[in-house]
């Protein structure tokens, strides 16, 4: 079942960066990959205001400082609804526009709006040093395909900034942003070194323990694999990774994967990623396993994916190109597709086509639909005494998984995956399997 085991990988792989860059609110530059946004952020489960108990004498919290705590939070979703309602009620709040304005550009929103709002900052004047938002509004404009802006650049270069420190006088201190480029001028407060921490800071780690189990029928014996993978992002571009898969398939035995893997944002909008995978003393599975490819952002809400990969067996290769487009419709909800053309032990070959839907659900879940069909080499390559099966078997494939956030820094998904395989040529049932998975993600 390797169209099985492929489409497993493509779902946790989704659900491993959906958890530990989306969770984190995802980079500050919007040339980040469609899909390495990223965890699940709930656009439904707003909190416009916490509520206060009758005896006690604060005053509830506006939409701007309900805004900043999620912001606080990495909730970037949250944060900007709650800025946008509020400039909508206060469009003369200088403060506000001005804060607003440069959330957009520093967490990667560049569009339209975020354009607007730093051309007003900048001729009404802000705390912004003038030459950072004359770069920004520049930046912005190239991205969008405008003219150039007709605003004169002011004098002076943009500067570092490590926090905004800055205070509102209307709706209290104000949450350090983080910025590519240079950023607020000083007030003539200091910036205190737990400010320039919580700007510098994201979670560095992620753990994603997993396990399954497959079901047969026509009598087949019960498969089974416990995953753990370990990533660690180096920096906002480069993140690394190491992986050990264990699988029980009997009759054939255990057989381990040990994996190392690495993703790096390469240019602006590419990103190139490569795993390699190694099972020392294998009776079913392949000695080795290299794969790389690369995304590519074409358009704000476009992307496309080429991956290649090769798996050594005993008996011989299987090469096979994976190329593919992710569309998303929003923050929250985007679908990929894909087709895989391959070549197995250098007389055979086959393609399918797979497709995921991933949904935002309210309160930060995540619920991603797959689907695939098409031929492949059968699933039972040198699984019995080393046999190799010179045959193509077509089968279709459907996947569910949800996730559900249990804290901030941990998530829990569960699913499953229903496998219906036919005898070559598109004949009889050879069988059906359905596999139950369940797993975790921790950020740390």
């Amino acid at each position: 079942m390797r169209r099985c085991r492929e489409l497993s990988a493509l779902l946790l792989l989704i659900l491993s960066f959906t958890v530990s860059l989306r969770a984190d609110g995802g980079t500050n530059d919007s040339s980040q990959p469609i899909q390495s946004l990223p965890s699940p952020r709930g656009i439904d489960d707003r909190r416009l205001a916490p509520s206060v108990e009758p005896t006690l004498s604060f005053p509830p919290l506006s939409l701007f400082q309900v805004g900043q705590l999620e912001e606080s939070r990495a909730q970037l979703v949250d944060a900007r609804e709650n800025y946008r309602i509020a400039l909508q009620q206060n469009p003369e709040d200088q403060d506000l526009r001005e804060h607003y304005a440069w959330f957009l550009y520093s967490n990667g929103y560049h569009d339209k709006e975020c354009l607007r709002l730093l051309e007003q900052t900048l001729q009404h004047g802000s705390s912004i040093d003038p030459a950072s938002l004359f770069s920004a509004i520049v930046e912005v404009r190239e991205e969008l395909g405008l003219p150039p802006t007709p605003i004169k650049k002011p004098p002076g270069e943009p500067r570092k900034m490590t926090a905004k420190n800055k205070t509102s006088s209307s709706e209290g201190p104000l949450t350090a942003l983080p910025s590519r480029q240079s950023a607020y001028k000083s007030s003539g407060k200091s910036v205190t070194k737990a400010e320039i921490e919580e700007v510098e800071s994201f979670r560095r780690w992620l753990f994603v323990p997993s396990y399954n189990y497959s079901f047969f029928n026509k009598g087949r014996q019960g498969w089974q694999e416990e995953d753990a993978q370990l990533y660690y992002r180096v920096n906002r571009k480069l993140t690394i990774g190491g992986e050990v898969d264990i699988f029980q398939r009997p009759p054939s035995g255990t057989n381990i994967y040990y994996s190392a893997m690495a993703s790096y944002q390469l240019l602006k909008y590419l990103e190139v990623h490569g795993k390699i995978s190694i099972c020392p003393d294998p009776t079913f599975l392949a000695t080795q396993i290299y794969s790389g490819g690369a995304i590519y952002q074409v358009m704000p809400r476009l992307g496309l994916l080429m991956d290649y990969q090769r798996q050594n067996f005993i008996q011989g290769p299987i090469d096979q190109v994976n190329p593919g487009i992710v569309y998303n419709f929003n923050d929250e909800n985007w679908i990929t597709l894909r087709y895989v053309r391959g070549w197995a032990f250098n007389e055979l070959q086959y393609n399918y086509y797979s497709g995921a839907l991933n949904l935002g659900l309210p309160g930060k879940r995540r619920l991603i639909f797959a689907f695939a069909y098409g031929t492949d080499p059968d699933a039972q390559v040198g699984a019995v005494n080393n046999s190799t099966v010179t045959s193509l078997s077509p089968a279709y494939t459907y996947s569910v998984f949800f996730t559900q956030p249990i804290n901030r820094d941990l998530s829990m998904f569960v699913g499953a995956q229903y496998c219906y395989r036919l005898k070559e040529l598109w004949g009889d049932q050879l069988y059906q399997q359905l596999t139950p998975t369940v797993g975790l993600a921790l950020k740390f």
